[in-house]
């Protein structure tokens, strides 16, 4: 099994999704990678962000200079001197996709894109082949067509059944909401959850 550092390395004293947080997930010989959300401000700047909101404001209703102090850009992250995997979440349903693969192909990166939106994922899908794409779901995506390159589990819902069902059609699947790593897979997880899940 392999692991990807959820929102980074952080801890009491490092933010999740902080740019400390995601320099320690990727200097980590624990993880693969790290997962980290991207969203867009109102002046068009991608940021590593999770929340929907900031101060009671939509983010995508707020100027950078107004949240950098809690946000970083992306693109700080595609500077990162790296071959780790970079598992972005697209948390802005609206995001300017076209825009957003510019930034990305100018960084020669092992960029896997994902989002709780398929429509988001088909656009990126249709304009570029250069990156993996996935979508997540909290159940079974019983989609019959569904085409993408992964696919992302809730932990309590990847029983060996659905597993199956995903490897048949060569869809890597990604497991998040990580209860109890105990299948050769790659899971999303936090720190704090792996050290206690290694030390069983």
């Amino acid at each position: 099994m392999e692991f990807i550092a959820h929102r980074g390395l952080w801890s009491k004293t490092v933010k999740p999704n902080s740019y400390e947080a995601i320099l320690n997930g990727l200097n980590s010989d624990k993880y693969i990678g790290i997962e980290t959300d991207v969203r867009v401000t109102k002046d068009g700047v991608f940021i590593i962000y999770h929340d929907a909101l900031y101060k009671g404001v939509l983010v995508n209703k707020i100027l950078y200079k107004d949240i950098k102090q809690d946000a970083i850009k992306l693109e700080k992250v595609l500077m990162i001197n790296t071959n780790k995997i970079l598992l972005l979440e697209i948390k802005d349903f609206n995001i300017n996709v076209k825009k957003l693969l510019k930034l990305l192909n100018r960084y020669k990166k092992n960029i896997m894109l994902m989002s709780f939106d398929t429509k988001v994922i088909r656009k990126i899908k249709n304009s570029t082949s250069k990156y993996k794409v996935g979508v997540l779901n909290y159940i079974l995506n019983s989609d019959s067509d569904y085409n993408f390159d992964f696919i992302c589990l809730l932990d309590v819902i990847s029983n060996d059944l659905v597993i199956k069902s995903f490897e048949k059609r060569n869809i890597e699947i990604l497991i998040y909401g990580t209860i109890k790593p105990d299948k050769d897979l790659t899971y999303i997880i936090d720190d704090n959850k792996l050290s206690i899940a290694l030390d069983r």
